[in-house]
């Protein structure tokens, strides 16, 4: 008979935890009343994280659609919060920017990320957490070098 699913491999442990993290986070943004949706509060952060960039790469950081994030991006651009300019690269394609006018709400954001990261540290040692940290990025940084050796996007 086989064995039982174990819900502790480091997949499930990563993915319960990302889960729980953004549930938090979109529930704290949401009680904010910050004017903006949760979903376009992490479409703004990514753009401050990763930007400029362009729509498509974006929708792949995001995990959308390109008609999802166009819709969002359309939002944040009326709001004033992102521009839309061409690629010198490619007239075809858009380079999405954060605008001055985000600064204030990336700030409350970065706070709200605060607690919500406070929340999964808990109780761990300073050493510890810093330890912890470190560890994720060189998983991160292993995925993003296969998949750059494997010719698709680096910046995920």
């Amino acid at each position: 008979m086989p064995q039982p699913i174990d819900v502790d491999t480091t997949s499930f442990l990563i993915l319960d935890i990302a889960r729980l993290l953004r549930a938090e986070l979109e529930r704290r943004v949401a009680d904010a009343h910050l004017g903006i949706t949760p979903g376009e509060a992490r479409t703004l952060a990514n753009v401050a994280r990763f930007g400029p960039l362009r729509q498509h790469d974006l929708a792949d950081l995001a995990g959308l659609g390109a008609m999802s994030v166009t819709t969002v991006l359309d939002r944040l651009e009326k709001a004033g919060l992102i521009r839309r300019d061409a690629d010198s690269n490619d007239r075809r394609a858009k380079l999405v920017s954060v605008t001055g006018a985000a600064a204030p709400l990336l700030i409350q954001l970065r706070t709200i990320g605060d607690e919500v990261r406070s929340i999964t540290r808990g109780k761990l040692a300073t050493d510890d957490w810093e330890s912890f940290r470190s560890l994720l990025k060189v998983a991160r940084d292993n995925h993003l070098n296969a998949r750059r050796d494997q010719g698709g996007m680096g910046a995920a």
